[in-house]
């Protein structure tokens, strides 16, 4: 077996290039925590490896109104920010809940996307926050709406010499806000048997203006609910509501019995992690109070 060649290129312009150069032959690696393990394990052994860690991409900030963070950005840092915890709500939940300690040092944003795990954590949360993705290659740049974005476990659109950069994110403003909730077999270090996430947006009078729903390990991409969210939009923010939002969102999803759990369980899960989801978003108490 051939050892792989090792770049880490010091700049954007240097990493498109090699990766414009290699093509399907060669493999991004930010955090490590997939690429290393399945080397490790011998499920892929790739020709050439690209360390993106010198390339000024962990960074979390605002600019003209958009969050924007960098694909390098750490599960730590992102679970850390208070100004996810302000504006982003539910990613910097999912940020600071997955897995332990030594993998939120390690793990990325942009490679738990690029991973395209059904279950992935801040997949499901920036996917309910409404994220874009900016992708760039040698031959230009393109932004992709998350929904957009994941075509398959392992699999999305990113094209062979394209690089994941950034992640665009609008931020939460007045009455507005966001949530994400999990369900796994243990209470932490545990894959998701079933997350959703949810961005609610209310007007004076308590009426829904806008809604985003997701709900993640129900079907082989997380799934952006937007019958859901119509039984949301233009209505009352009230008990009933979400309800039965979280009912209509049972019927977007097509989840599977696996060893994590049954299709039965993840639709009662479905009802109950979006309900959550929506009542914390828009400030509503259980029960409607």
């Amino acid at each position: 077996m051939k050892d792989p060649q090792y770049f880490a290129p010091a700049t954007l312009e240097e990493a498109l290039k090699l990766l414009g150069k290699h093509g399907k032959g060669i493999s991004v690696l930010a955090g490590g925590t997939d690429l290393v393990r399945d080397m490790n394990l011998e499920f892929k052994i790739p020709d050439n490896i690209l360390w993106i860690g010198r390339l000024g991409l962990e960074y979390i900030r605002t600019k003209e109104g958009i969050l924007h963070i960098g694909a390098a950005s750490r599960m730590q840092t992102a679970g850390a920010s208070k100004l996810l915890q302000e504006k982003a709500r539910a990613v910097w939940q999912a940020a600071s809940r997955l897995a332990a300690p030594p993998v939120r040092s390690l793990g990325t944003l942009g490679g738990n996307l690029c991973t395209a795990s059904p279950a992935g954590d801040c997949t499901c949360a920036l996917l309910g926050l409404g994220a874009e993705v900016v992708l760039r290659s040698t031959r230009g740049q393109r932004i992709v709406p998350l929904d957009k974005f994941f075509l398959g476990p392992n699999k999305t659109v990113l094209k062979p010499g394209e690089l994941l950069i950034e992640i665009l994110v609008a931020p939460t403003g007045r009455n507005e806000g966001s949530a994400y909730a999990k369900v796994g077999r243990r209470a932490a270090l545990t894959l998701a048997v079933l997350n959703a996430a949810a961005r609610v947006k209310l007007d004076a009078k308590g009426q829904c203006v806008s809604a985003i729903i997701a709900v993640g390990a129900a079907a082989p991409v997380p799934v952006r609910c937007v019958k859901a969210e119509e039984k949301l939009i233009g209505k009352p923010f009230t008990e009933e509501t979400v309800l039965q939002a979280a009912e209509t969102a049972v019927t977007e999803i097509k989840p599977i019995d696996d060893v994590h759990g049954t299709a039965w369980y993840r639709r009662k899960l479905t009802r109950v992690l979006v309900a959550r989801c929506l009542r914390e978003a828009g400030g509503l108490t259980e029960g409607g109070r």
